[in-house]
Parts: C-alpha cells; structure tokens; sequence
C-alpha cells in the first residue's frame, strides 16, 4: 500500500519555507533541510512508522546512499526532523510575537491567531504516533515544546503585570505551569474521538486564562478586545 501512495511523489516537492535563507546555507545544509523537511510532510502524510528510509530517498530523488550521509538510521532522522520543526516553531512564534505592538494582552490575542493559522493539529498527531512508536523521540519533542511555552508564557506575565493588566500577587511559577497545562489539554483533544471545534477550544481556554490573572485595568481591556474581535 505504501508503494503505490509513494508513486509519483517526485512531483509533490514543495519542502515547506525552509527556516533560514537558502544563500546562508551551504549545498550540503541546503540539501539536509530539504531532506528533513520533506520528511516531515511524508510522516504528516503517511504516519510515521509507514514511511520507510527507501520511501524517503525516493521522494527526495536522492540514494540511500546520500540520505545515510546525513542521518544514521530512521531514529536519527526522527530526532533531527522534530528538533528542527521545534526549532521553526519556536523562530516563527517569536518573529510573530515581535510584530505586536501592543500590551501583554494583544500578544496573547496574537499568539491565538498565530495557531489558528498554523497549528491545525497535524503536529499532534504525529507526537501521538510518536508516544506509541518512538518514546524517546515523543519525550524530547514534548520536552522542546515545553521549552517553548513555558518561556513565551513566563515573559508574558512579567510584562502583563509590569503593565498593571495582570494581578501583582501572581505566582508566575504556578500560573506558568498550569496554563501549560491548558495548552496541553487543548491540544491532546486533538487526537480524540470526539474532537471539539479547536479554534473555539483555543479561544474559550485563552479567554478563561487571561480571566484567571488580569487585574481590574486587565479584565476591562480584555472586554475591549473581545468586543472589537466580534
């Protein structure tokens, strides 16, 4: 079955936006970023136990021979497509936060529709397969997007609060953990049964985050924004 969903895959070669200017890598770097993205949309495709390293040289249009130069094995591949998809994720979140001009509040509004737009739960499911699969790579790509998180949401609370919009007695430690937790829970949804409308679930878990710490001056800002978004 995997052969004939691989026939003709030379022609699907759009390897996603490769993370930093193709002039500022060198023909060995450019070729490793193609290889591990297109990686990553065959797992998107075909799950990642089916796809197979012969399957992976063929869509390339490279031999074996070339893709055993820049991984050892299928583990090794797993770990350095995750790494880099966590390492994208993580420049794409800051380059979206560094567009906001606004408070601690419109970053946060900001970095919802950043997921609405990206985040359509493909990713998810792959960590699922993973979980089953490949434990050890699932504990370091949850370990990266933990990372991520926790330090975007950290910065966030510092500068709510230094605004006056979120409550001065926050315990950031806590409050970081369990909106982490929230994230979570919204995102293992995804590989449920009975999947919830997501981009619904993201706004109702942000609206009752933001609730959870604004001060007075915050929870009228929030209003305000719920009321000009609708």
């Amino acid at each position: 079955m995997a052969q004939k969903l691989f026939k003709g895959g030379k022609q699907k070669k759009h390897f996603l936006v490769i993370v930093f200017p193709i002039s500022a890598l060198s023909p060995m770097d450019t070729e490793k970023m193609k290889i591990l993205f297109a990686s990553l949309e065959l797992f998107k495709d075909f799950g990642v136990k089916s796809v197979t390293m012969d399957q992976i040289s063929q869509y390339c249009g490279i031999s074996k021979k070339t893709l055993y130069k820049y991984v050892e094995n299928k583990l090794d591949l797993l770990h350095q497509v995750f790494q880099l998809t966590a390492g994208h994720m993580a420049n794409e979140l800051q380059e979206n936060l560094a567009q906001v001009t606004g408070n601690a509040i419109d970053q946060l509004f900001a970095l919802e529709r950043f997921a609405e737009k990206n985040l359509r739960g493909a990713e998810d499911r792959l960590l699922a397969q993973l979980v089953q699969y490949y434990p050890e790579v699932a504990e370091k790509a949850k370990n990266h997007r933990q990372t991520i998180v926790c330090d975007i949401t950290r910065k966030n609370l510092e500068q709510g609060m230094r605004e006056g919009l979120y409550r001065d007695d926050i315990n950031i430690d806590f409050i970081t953990i369990l909106y982490y937790g929230h994230i979570l829970a919204v995102h293992e949804t995804v590989v449920g049964k009975d999947m919830p409308n997501l981009d619904e679930l993201r706004k109702a878990s942000l609206r009752y985050h933001i609730r959870g710490i604004a001060s007075l001056q915050g929870l009228e800002y929030l209003n305000q924004r719920i009321h000009s978004d609708d």
